[in-house]
């Protein structure tokens, strides 16, 4: 039986950072989550949670916020028998309740919206939320309500839902409330469990966990190098990071498949039959006639990475040692990263099942790797019946010493009779002083993982990417430890979604089995017949979930025949499904039709016109400049071709949404809202506020050989206004607005001649201003990213002349 609870939109990340729904009284006592609830008129009782047969019709108060009704539906089989107790019936329509917190699930469980703007507002406000884990595993049951009758098929038809109002609630504030201690229970055990299942299964050999450690100790070297005054290494530098440099070669030769392939390749051709030779002489052999390369070449091997090549940035010129080091530990890293997903993806996924189990509500830690041991799992559960903090209240200490005590005295309690004068009891003690007078303490002292896991969550547990980054450092290779710990602390409604992504997009298949036994540990029950639904493109009624109605009558006004209505729907209904606005013209109408009334305006008539729905291929260059053309009109073409050609310069080839925004400038005044909603949406900054002056100015001059746009630049780099539109392919999108904030105010400044703070005295000659621009740029926080010596590189070529161009 599908039951239908009422809410608001302004509780969906609170929502998805539990993956739950509970009365509104538990909210502020139960002690994990968000303590903010917000209630609706269909369902405002403090201690029961309203559920209905049929789908409801209520108000919400959003006089001063954005809030509009939402429905959850779900699925009573998924639940225990008596968990939902029957209230009353009337008209029809049965009314339950629900004592306790409702658990949802992604298989069964849908959300309606009342209309798109509503889903995409909400999905807009989940992207910044850290805590909303799940809304984009649950994204195809986020569904839109469909009203009015017309070219599709509604969701419900009027025997489906029904009007609420007081008389549906009968006496259900009479249902006892129950004590929400539960929740955090099952929070915390949930919490333990997901952690553990993924530090298991991001857990890499000793020998990757080494190399990364080796890398974190060579940047660090490195960078201490490029930042002294000199840039040079010392003694102590040099023969630091040599020996660093040889382990991590030989690591790497031994764990990075090309250089497995390589080496065995080598020792297959190292053979000669007529004179016996080893390897080892034939090699000295080949040294002894210079001939090494050359018979390295002429067996093709594969490339391979070498980190000697870090020196490389030492020898680099001033402008451009920042970005030499920068390429440099990238590649490191990128080699590192190579070798771990390799790793990664020749392991098996671990099965929860073989790890972890509960009895009674106990955790027990059935992993291989633990042993026979019971501490472990006797800590887990301290952790979680909050033993820690009753001696936080008792002892008025910290939480993690606190963290640290209750742990040893577990550990103490355990051993018993072996504890005095024992080397755990050395190790606790240690790490006790680390923590409360700060001496020195060495995690590794104690050859044990659980106990190394234990002193590193206690010293950096706090936050979980700084225990990751922490283990990183130390050169850990077994995450499941310290992330258990992590989760019987923090519980599951505190992990945030950059963590718990890993598990989400593991394979569908993987998800299913985990959840379903995840379920029956948590709940004592199985949920059967588990498949995680898909967005359809196809059927018209999954596309009534993500078209609203304004565009469903902008194609009968398009396309009055049913032949091209279904040709059109089935090209809109790709577009929906498309995430990056930027990747295809199409995406542009979706973007727009996000916002009421936008159909009225010019420019969404004139983007109708133009067709871009039919549009089922990748636009040439030209191609696309024809089809803005034809948005504009002829009327309007010669006034705006300048500007269409800057924006095809600026790579607006479906490259770069700030394009889309230049074009739709076109069309809009900056100052209507539905301009701003647009830009917020692609994510970019409005063009309008960009240093970009004159535009329309610029001549443009087509080169028939390269096909491309090519424009006349001002003689003066410090007074040329254009100059930004050619520079910002140096800088990541991302600093293109402090770069031209940064490169308007240097221009300025110049321009104030001797009023000028910093260059009153300064020479106005291309290669002086250049040269103090670079200058500028190089203490920007940003300049790491920026390229910069191609981009002073670039300026030199067009503005000094190349008989003084000396670089």
């Amino acid at each position: 039986m599908k039951l239908y609870i009422p809410t608001c939109t302004l509780n969906f990340n609170n929502i998805f950072s539990t993956e739950s729904i509970s009365p509104a009284s538990f909210y502020a006592i139960r002690g994990f989550g968000n303590k903010r609830y917000y209630r609706v008129e269909a369902n405002d009782l403090d201690n029961v949670i309203l559920l209905y047969s049929k789908y409801p019709h209520y108000c919400v108060g959003n006089e001063d916020i954005e809030n509009t009704p939402l429905v959850i539906e779900i699925e009573t089989e998924d639940y225990k028998e008596n968990q939902f107790v029957p209230v009353t019936k009337k008209d029809e329509v049965e009314v339950f309740a629900s004592n306790s917190t409702i658990y949802l699930n992604p298989f069964r469980c849908r959300m309606f919206f009342e209309s798109y703007q509503d889903l995409q507002s909400v999905l807009t406000k989940a992207e910044q939320s850290l805590e909303n884990k799940y809304s984009k595993l649950y994204r195809a049951s986020l569904v839109v309500r469909q009203e009015k009758s017309g070219f599709f098929t509604n969701l419900f038809t009027p025997k489906d839902y029904f009007d609420w109002n007081p008389s549906f609630k009968a006496d259900a504030d009479r249902i006892s409330s129950v004590n929400p201690n539960d929740d955090l229970h099952i929070d915390c055990v949930k919490g333990c469990i997901i952690c553990y299942l993924i530090g298991a299964n991001l857990s890499v050999s000793k020998e990757t966990s080494r190399l990364k450690l080796l890398s974190r100790k060579m940047k660090n070297t490195l960078s201490a190098i490029v930042n002294s005054p000199n840039r040079r290494p010392t003694d102590l530098q040099d023969e630091t990071l040599m020996a660093n440099i040889r382990e991590f070669n030989e690591l790497y030769a031994k764990v990075d498949e090309n250089s497995i392939y390589n080496e065995k390749l080598i020792l297959s051709r190292l053979v000669s039959p007529s004179t016996g030779l080893d390897v080892a002489t034939l090699k000295n052999v080949l040294k002894d006639l210079k001939l090494e390369d050359a018979f390295y070449r002429s067996l093709n091997l594969r490339p391979t990475y070498d980190a000697n090549d870090l020196y490389n940035c030492l020898y680099s010129s001033t402008l451009s040692i920042t970005d030499s080091y920068n390429n440099e530990t990238k590649r490191l890293f990128d080699a590192i990263k190579k070798v771990e997903l390799q790793e990664l993806a020749q392991s098996t996924k671990k099965d929860i099942k073989k790890l972890i189990t509960v009895q009674d509500g106990k955790i027990e830690v059935i992993d291989e790797l633990v042993g026979k041991g019971k501490f472990y799992a006797t800590l887990l559960n301290s952790l979680i019946e909050g033993d820690y903090k009753k001696f936080m209240q008792e002892k008025g200490t910290e939480e993690a010493l606190s963290i640290a005590f209750v742990g040893g005295a577990k550990l103490k309690g355990y051993m018993e009779n072996n504890w005095e004068g024992s080397s755990f009891q050395a190790y606790i003690n240690g790490l006790l002083l680390n923590m409360q007078k700060g001496e020195s303490f060495d995690i590794f002292s104690l050859d044990n993982e659980i106990m190394q896991s234990f002193a590193v969550f206690c010293q950096k547990g706090e936050d979980i990417d700084r225990l990751n980054d922490y283990m990183l450092q130390c050169g850990f290779s077994d995450y499941r430890f310290a992330l258990g710990i992590y989760g019987a602390t923090r519980g599951f409604a505190a992990l945030p979604k950059t963590f718990t992504s890993s598990l989400i997009n593991a394979s569908k298949d993987y998800y299913v089995d985990f959840y379903a036994k995840l379920h029956e540990l948590l709940f004592g029950f199985n949920l059967s017949n588990l498949t995680l639904p898909v967005i359809s493109n196809s059927s018209s009624e999954n596309l009534s979930s993500f078209i609203p109605s304004t565009l469903m009558g902008q194609i009968h006004e398009i396309e009055p025949k049913k032949n091209k209505q279904e040709k059109v729907v089935k090209a809109i209904s790709e577009t929906a499904a498309l995430e990056d606005a930027e990747q295809n013209p199409k995406a542009f109408m979706y973007i727009l039709d996000s916002f009421p009334n936008i159909s009225r305006t010019k420019a969404y008539k004139n983007l109708v016109q133009a067709n871009f729905a039919e549009y089922t291929g990748v636009y040439t260059p030209e191609e696309f400049k024809e089809k803005i053309y034809q948005i504009i009109g002829q009327k309007d073409l010669k006034a705006q071709k300048d500007k269409i050609d800057i924006a095809i310069e600026l790579e607006a080839k479906r490259q770069d949404p700030e394009a889309f925004l230049y074009i739709l400038d076109n069309f809009l005044d900056k100052s209507n809202n539905s301009y701003k909603k647009i830009a917020e949406i692609v994510g970019k900054k409005l063009l309008v506020d960009s240093p970009i002056k004159n535009k329309s100015t610029i001549t443009p001059q087509v080169n028939t050989d390269a096909s491309r746009v090519q424009y006349t630049i001002g003689k003066h780099f410090i007074s040329d206004s254009n100059c930004c539109s050619f520079l910002k392919k140096f800088v990541p999108i991302n600093y293109h607005s402090e770069f031209f904030r940064d490169l308007q105010w240097f221009q300025d400044e110049y321009a104030k001649g001797e009023d000028s703070q910093y260059y009153a005295r300064a020479s106005r000659e291309n290669s002086a201003t250049i040269d103090a621009f670079a200058r500028y740029l190089s203490k920007r926080k940003y300049s790491s990213q920026v390229r910069i010596s191609e981009l002073i590189d670039y300026l030199y070529r067009i503005y000094v002349r190349k008989d003084n161009y000396n670089k």
